[in-house]
């Protein structure tokens, strides 16, 4: 898989990192979504919790989705991504006649 963006090298390190490829899509999309500190400070909560042996490694993926909704709840919208976010910007208008069709 050729990585070309910043955010599909999280993804794949996400991956990677809790063994879940079998959810690799929630995972770009994901990476997406977050910034990319707040997305790799859980990650490295998840291996910590699984090297002091409190979860198994079959777990990863639920405790890390775990964590991300509970620090989502606390964070808000802080933890977006701003590259994401719409201008605000109104559906153009159209403003010229159609001609009608027969």
């Amino acid at each position: 898989m050729a990585l070309t963006t910043k955010h599909q090298v999280l993804a794949w390190d996400l991956v990677e990192g809790l063994g879940d490829e079998k959810h690799k899509g929630v995972y770009f999309r994901l990476s997406k979504i977050y910034d990319e500190s707040f997305l790799r400070r859980i990650l490295s909560l998840v291996k910590l919790a699984h090297n002091e042996g409190k979860i198994k490694a079959g777990d990863r993926g639920r405790y890390f989705m775990g964590i991300l909704k509970k620090e989502t709840q606390f964070y808000g919208k802080s933890v977006k991504n701003n590259t994401r976010r719409r201008s605000g910007a109104k559906k153009k208008v159209r403003t010229g006649k159609r001609s009608k069709s027969a």
